[in-house]
């Protein structure tokens, strides 16, 4: 909804629901808007879809990129002020928008201004989130905020940090610890599962360490590389799932993506009814514009096909090194794929105006030399070199992968 209110302010309110189809028509009413100055949110969330976090987070950075004023205002409630500010401090789509605000207020207080309280509960949050390795913890969800535009934003589980030089990522095996403890506290909480080897849980942190490497180095810098971009977020998040909960249940059996995708883990060892969700979000340039801010003589981000586009991420994903510098020993967004592979995961990108997926059970990654690199449209379910649906243009990255956990009773086999 975009709606005009007084003082000639423009608003348009971000859904209560997370389902994908509600927060895809926010993105297009943001899209088709010419003055936006302020972000209506509401207090609850509702209806979880896959990636539904991630695609809330990702229109948050949209909006806030887009809008110079950068206001948010929290929808009225019955709640008191201190319960209204408890409860979408953790949330992290909200969390986001309230970090990239310049002004935040609440309309039904006698002193709407709330920034002061905001920045406070934000600031013991962040404190308080590196004292579990899991991070900030809601139930079945397990996240990470690096607010990268504030002294806050090198989360101590995930940086070495040392006076007088840059932060740099922790080694692949403390980032694997994260991940795993993240997993188990979100598949714990939503009703059982299990990662039951140890060359599965490699897999899982293999796959999570580049993907956190790839945002840490392309996700986080505007087109000069040196220039770290602000305002800017990072999210990494764990969301549990046990496809007895009829809501989610509902959901995905509406989606022939994860059909298929159900249908061959019933051929394999693979729970079909618990999963866990990880997500990264970053508020960069997207696949794309990271690319030809670095290969400028490739083109221009505003000229260039849907075609093209996809193109270029698939050079992303063929790309070896995370590391442009070779600080970094990462081995690329082609071991994402090999890894999820391993764990016969789902993957959902979210870069510009691209929305893909692929599904690693029934299109297994070969080899760098051997792959196409191909993927699916998430509007058609068709292959991309044949349908490719052009979305709005989104902010930064959003990838959301699925990995399948293994029953109990199969877990212990």
């Amino acid at each position: 909804m975009v709606r005009k209110i007084k003082g000639q302010i423009y608003m348009i309110s971000l859904p209560a629901s997370l389902d994908l189809d509600k927060i895809e028509d926010f993105q297009k009413k943001l899209d088709n808007s010419d003055h936006l100055d302020a972000l209506q949110i509401p207090v609850g969330s509702s209806k979880f879809a896959f990636g539904g976090f991630a695609s809330a987070i990702q229109s948050v950075n949209t909006w806030a990129y887009f809008n110079n004023e950068r206001k948010v205002v929290i929808k009225p409630s019955v709640k008191t002020k201190n319960e209204v500010l408890k409860e979408i401090i953790v949330q992290p789509h909200k969390f986001t928008a309230l970090m990239m605000a310049k002004q935040t207020e609440l309309l039904k207080e006698e002193a709407p201004n709330v920034r002061s309280e905001v920045n406070q509960l934000a600031k013991l949050a962040i404190e308080k989130q590196p004292l579990e390795i899991y991070g900030q913890n809601r139930g079945r969800l397990c996240w990470y905020s690096f607010v990268d535009h504030s002294t806050k934003g090198f989360d101590r589980n995930f940086y070495d940090v040392t006076p007088g030089y840059h932060p740099s990522p922790k080694s692949i095996g403390q980032i694997r610890s994260i991940i795993k403890s993240m997993v188990e506290q979100s598949s714990k909480v939503a009703g059982g599962g299990s990662l039951p080897n140890k060359e599965k849980i490699n897999n899982l942190g293999r796959m999570f360490y580049e993907l956190f490497i790839n945002t840490h180095e392309h996700g986080s810098r505007d087109f000069d590389r040196k220039v770290w971009i602000k305002p800017a977020t990072r999210v990494i998040y764990s969301y549990g799932i046990n496809l007895t909960d009829n809501a989610i249940s509902n959901t995905v059996k509406q989606e022939q993506n994860f059909k298929n995708y159900i249908s061959r883990l019933s051929t394999t060892k693979n729970s079909t009814r618990r999963f866990v969700e990880i997500s990264i979000v970053d508020s960069g340039l997207g696949y794309c514009g990271r690319w030809l801010a670095d290969h400028p003589n490739e083109g221009d981000l505003k000229d260039i096909s849907i075609k093209q586009q996809y193109q270029i991420l698939k050079k992303c994903f063929q790309f070896r090194s995370s590391s442009t510098n070779n600080e970094i020993k990462g081995n690329g967004l082609p071991a994402v794929m090999a890894n999820l592979t391993n764990l016969n995961g789902f993957m959902k990108v979210r870069s510009n105006k691209l929305s893909v997926f692929r599904d690693f059970a029934n299109q297994p990654f070969t080899s760098n030399e051997e792959d196409k690199f191909e993927f699916s449209d998430w509007e058609t379910n068709e292959v991309c070199s044949n349908h490719l649906t052009e979305h709005p243009e989104l902010r930064g990255v959003a990838i959301t992968v699925l990995i399948p956990l293994y029953d109990w009773t199969d877990a212990k086999d």
